[in-house]
């Protein structure tokens, strides 16, 4: 084993795991941020007591010790990249994962303590690779994860490593020293490099996740969270040019002063977010729901016609009428007016065809309300 390596390496993980605190310190999510501090130094001074030993008395305990506060702190770093993704790992896993590491260690039974010993860091870095491959996709919206492809490497040449030295003893050999060292030694490259990337992963984790939600909250209405009119702005800008028609819906509640004026304004809010909430779960996922102003909502269709948004829009009125948005009140049902307008992207701007949406629905509220019209 490549004693010095082992302590470079910890050194590196110790310096990226300061690195990363301080590149993070303002951003949100302050519990993870300290706890991933305390993971990196965990696996750094775990390696480095690996580094520091030397045959003798007492080798099997401080290597035990040194694989147990490393395993133990890769563990920790996975269990808060989970949660981060919204995975709930009991707390005490990583706590778990050093008493196994320690444990088996300094089992009686040599070959049950070898497999042991062997299967972790695979097991630890596969779980690695499917955390980071999975964060990446729902925080970064990336479908591939360079520090996933490294801990997955990095797995496959720790269970080579093995393998060539269960092989030596299997055929009766004698353990070649330079061939197992060369091969821990570019099996320890790679999992400094993952180590190295996962941490520089996290920290864009991090970042993104705030990233996020300081766009939500500028695109974003706080009480529906429909998109808002900058959000439509947004929409209108990176609208794909194959798009050649968008059917665009115009939705306002009935009678909703009313409302207001027998139950009070909170239960005026509640009718808007169970709307909302009916709208977003009866659309397409490439729609757009947009809170148009005070009652009013905004629903772009792209690719679809007008005959598609008024029998989408008939569908919803049926399925808002039937809600109950106040659960101690089940009297209180509404419904809303819709106007439905077919918008050539070519032929005309959006604010026309937006226009021509609000005259259907004029025309919806004058012909009674409740009903569907198209323009």
């Amino acid at each position: 084993m490549s004693n010095s390596l082992l302590i470079m390496v910890s050194l590196a993980i110790a310096s990226i795991g300061l690195i990363t605190w301080q590149h993070s310190v303002r951003s949100d999510l302050i519990r993870a941020r300290r706890r991933w501090l305390q993971a990196s130094l965990l696996l750094a001074a775990g390696m480095l007591v690996e580094g520091f030993v030397e045959p003798g008395k007492g080798e099997m305990v401080r290597l035990a010790l040194g694989s147990a506060m490393s395993n133990a702190g890769i563990a920790l770093q996975l269990t808060i990249i989970a949660r981060v993704t919204g995975l709930k790992p009991p707390h005490w896993l990583w706590l778990a994962m050093g008493a196994l590491s320690l444990l088996d260690k300094l089992l009686p039974y040599r070959p049950l303590m070898s497999v042991l010993e062997s299967a972790e860091i695979p097991l630890l870095y596969l779980a690695a690779a499917w955390l980071y491959q999975r964060a990446e996709r729902l925080v970064s919206h990336n479908r591939f994860s360079p520090t996933a492809l490294l801990f997955l490497l990095g797995a496959l040449l720790f269970v080579w490593r093995d393998a060539g030295d269960f092989l030596l003893r299997a055929q009766g050999l004698p353990d070649s020293i330079d061939y197992l060292d060369r091969q821990h030694q570019l099996a320890l490259t790679f999992a400094a490099a993952a180590q190295i990337c996962g941490s520089v992963g996290f920290l864009n984790i991090v970042l993104q996740r705030q990233h996020n939600r300081l766009e939500d909250a500028a695109n974003l209405d706080p009480l529906t969270g429909a998109g808002n009119r900058r959000a439509l702005q947004y929409w209108l800008r990176t609208l794909e040019a194959s798009v050649e028609r968008v059917c665009v819906v115009m939705l306002d509640i009935d009678h909703f002063k009313l409302i207001n004026d027998l139950y009070g304004h909170p239960a005026g809010d509640a009718v808007l977010q169970t709307l909302a909430e009916l709208l977003r779960q009866g659309i397409r996922e490439n729609d757009m729901l947009i809170r148009y102003g005070g009652e009013e909502f905004c629903l772009l269709m792209p690719d679809a016609d007008a005959d598609d948004g008024a029998q989408a829009a008939e569908r919803l009125l049926r399925a808002f009428r039937a809600q109950t948005p106040l659960p101690g009140h089940p009297e209180l049902r509404a419904a809303f007016s819709a106007g439905v307008h077919e918008w050539r992207c070519r032929q005309q701007d959006f604010a026309d065809a937006q226009q021509k949406a609000d005259q259907a629905l004029y025309q919806a509220k004058q012909a009674g309300r409740g009903q569907v019209r198209r323009l």
